[in-house]
């Protein structure tokens, strides 16, 4: 469990981001509280956890093991389909860096909520489906 004052400087960061996915809430820290923001976005709920970190460039396990109580916390929304529980983790220069929490470890999502493209991945169509 985290001690201290929440993150301020990372909810300023956060919060832009949060509603540009949808409507968000911003919930107050307290005992047994699960999560910093909900966001309503079409149909999806997305539960978000800020935390702050020194080491922001390390391996997504390296963040799962950092991340493992905050974690453990966000595992107590039930998952489904049409729910995202997150991970958005802040460092001392303001970067960002998000990961959705799964039942099983961390995946790194880009701040869309969307995974990563990969550079070798092929090209999506392109204007009005032409190739």
């Amino acid at each position: 469990m985290t001690r201290g004052p929440p993150p301020e400087k990372a909810i300023a960061l956060a919060l832009p981001i949060a509603q540009a996915r949808g409507f968000a809430v911003f919930c107050r820290r307290d005992r047994g509280g699960v999560c910093d923001i909900v966001i309503f976005s079409d149909g999806v709920t997305i539960v978000v956890r800020l935390v702050r970190t020194k080491c922001i460039n390390q391996s997504v396990a390296d963040m799962e093991a950092q991340f493992a109580g905050a974690a453990a916390f966000l595992r107590r929304v039930p998952a489904t389909d049409r729910r995202s529980r997150e991970i958005w983790a802040c460092d001392y220069y303001n970067n960002l860096r998000f990961f959705q929490v799964t039942g099983t470890g961390f995946v790194e999502i880009g701040r869309d909520g969307k995974l990563p493209r990969n550079d070798d991945s092929p090209a999506g169509p392109g204007p009005r489906g032409v190739i």
